[in-house]
């Protein structure tokens, strides 16, 4: 196994996607049909003993790969969102993925599926449900642009609240040099309140993206 390989395993705040590949590339692709346990001996056997939390990682991705249920299973996108998040997953339990983590597993999980050469899905209900409870108890008015598939379940849960804020956030943001929200400037007005949220969002998704990148650079 390559250094670098073994030092991202090791890493539990390494990428889902860095850690998929690095399991594939010192197993070969004929891993993905052992069973997990078998995965877990052979990277043993190979000096790596895989946290829970890289564990959860190669599983979830292996999913994406070999199940489109992350589109529409509420509980398959949760735990998804949980371990692409660094965070242990439960099956057992219900547990409330903020928005930026499912925004950054939505670019996460896609940008694999593409560099994998399978197409993403489409979100039915459950996780657009799902996503609007927590799109709601953050106070949102308007999904960020990778949860746009939750805004019509997130109205219903906002509904009787200021209409004409919502279209005023929305065409603020939407006017907003991106680049620049690093150095933004707001209020403590409603719609700024809203803007601040959106950009936190956003800035997630772009810090880790770039995270990512490096780790993939690394293993070439």
């Amino acid at each position: 196994m390559k250094t670098v390989s073994r030092e991202l395993l090791l890493n539990d705040d390494s990428s889902a996607s860095a850690v998929f590949l690095a399991i594939r590339e010192a197993l070969g692709t004929g891993c993905l049909a052992w069973e997990p346990e078998s995965v877990w001996l052979e990277l043993r056997d190979q000096d790596v003993d895989l946290s829970l939390t890289n564990r959860d990682k190669f599983m979830a991705m292996s999913t994406l790969l070999s199940s489109g249920s992350y589109y529409w299973d509420a509980a398959v996108f949760e735990n998804t969102t949980m371990a692409l998040s660094h965070l242990p997953s439960s099956p057992e339990i219900l547990q409330e993925a903020s928005p930026a983590q499912m925004s950054w597993a939505i670019f996460e999980a896609e940008a694999f599926l593409d560099r994998e050469k399978q197409e993403a899905g489409e979100f039915d209900y459950e996780p657009a449900r799902y996503a609007a409870v927590s799109l709601h108890r953050t106070g949102l008015v308007i999904a960020p642009e990778l949860l746009a598939f939750a805004q019509d379940e997130l109205d219903k849960l906002n509904r009787g609240q200021d209409l004409i804020l919502r279209e005023d956030v929305r065409k603020r943001w939407n006017d907003l040099d991106k680049a620049q929200l690093e150095d933004l400037e707001l209020a403590e007005t409603p719609i700024d309140v809203q803007i601040s949220r959106l950009a936190a969002d956003y800035l997630y998704v772009v810090n880790r993206a770039k995270d990512m990148q490096d780790e993939l650079a690394k293993l070439g």
